[in-house]
């Protein structure tokens, strides 16, 4: 019985790994984000995206947004969610034809290691043309932006940047 219990486990983490894997890819400089600490070089140019699982033919639209909840310290997060990205109108499982609404701004932690978090939203409908970019990159709401858009949470990824 313990052995089957423990072929039974040793299934499901496989899976969740196969599957937690292929959902959401996000690549600076050839390696996937997986909640490791990455250096500045690494993270300067915009980062490939991908979702594996979502059909390539689909018409479902996607929106990534990138934030860093600690700006300026993790100590002191008074620009908490600092926007870094916001693409909207992704498609296919290579996230392609969407529309940069905020362009890409990389890592530049001032003080400390800052987590950065980079997420997938399923959108309701097309958001380019009824979005613009927020007045300030700074207190940028996922949360609220997700809620006003109707935006539905699929994935998110996350790596760290020491300053």
């Amino acid at each position: 019985m313990r052995g089957l219990l423990c072929s039974a486990v040793l299934l499901v983490l496989l899976v969740c790994s196969i599957d937690c894997v292929e959902e959401f890819q996000v690549i600076f400089s050839g390696e996937a984000v997986a909640g490791q600490l990455m250096t500045r070089k690494q993270t300067a140019a915009q980062p490939s995206i991908a979702a594996p699982s979502l059909s390539a033919t689909g018409s479902d639209k996607y929106t990534v947004l990138m934030f860093d909840p600690d700006a300026p310290s993790p100590e002191s997060p008074t620009c908490k969610s600092w926007l870094h990205w916001m693409l909207v109108d992704a498609s296919g499982s290579h996230l392609t034809g969407g529309t940069d609404v905020e362009g890409y701004a990389p890592p530049t932690p001032p003080i400390g290691v800052h987590t950065y978090h980079v997420a997938l939203y399923k959108q309701s409908s097309g958001l380019a043309g009824s979005v613009s970019a927020p007045s300030s990159r700074c207190k940028f709401s996922p949360s609220g932006f997700a809620a006003d858009h109707g935006l539905e949470m699929v994935s998110e990824k996350t790596f760290r940047v020491s300053a």
